[in-house]
């Protein structure tokens, strides 16, 4: 990758590199071997906008909707109306996005939960569960 800052660089200006990161582009750390990519906050949730989620839900013979997300088929919920399941499904969501961060590195080291990484950092750049609710489709 081109333009790696030094650690040092950083380091001796940090408040400009902060500034260059929020307010420019993502910038590149060096630090011996390690290097790191630094993103604010808002680029970070423009990029992951892709990660959508689907929900899969049926019907009961009582017309209560039962359903999972695709994407995260262990998250399972049931609710008296669609959009009683569509908030269920989301607090699920976002409970289960707080576990996996908290431990992160043995779910993302754990082959069958890999592909949530992506999907869960988005979940927790949201505000709020109106917000996790509307990246629920289907």
């Amino acid at each position: 990758m081109q333009a790696l800052l030094s650690a040092t660089e950083v380091r001796a200006n940090f408040g400009g590199f902060i500034d260059d990161v929020v307010h420019q582009k993502p910038q590149v750390v060096k630090r011996n071997r390690d290097v790191i990519v630094a993103l604010s906050q808002s680029y970070l949730k423009d990029t992951l906008s892709i990660y959508e989620f689907t929900i899969e839900f049926d019907q009961d013979e009582d017309g209560r909707y039962a359903g999972s997300i695709e994407q995260i088929p262990d998250i399972i919920a049931d609710g008296a109306t669609l959009d009683e399941l569509r908030n269920e499904l989301a607090d699920h969501l976002i409970e289960y996005a707080k576990d996996y961060y908290a431990d992160f590195s043995r779910y993302y080291n754990s082959t069958n939960r890999r592909s949530h990484a992506n999907y869960i950092l988005r979940v927790l750049l949201e505000d709020d569960l109106e917000a996790v609710v509307n990246m629920l489709h289907g």
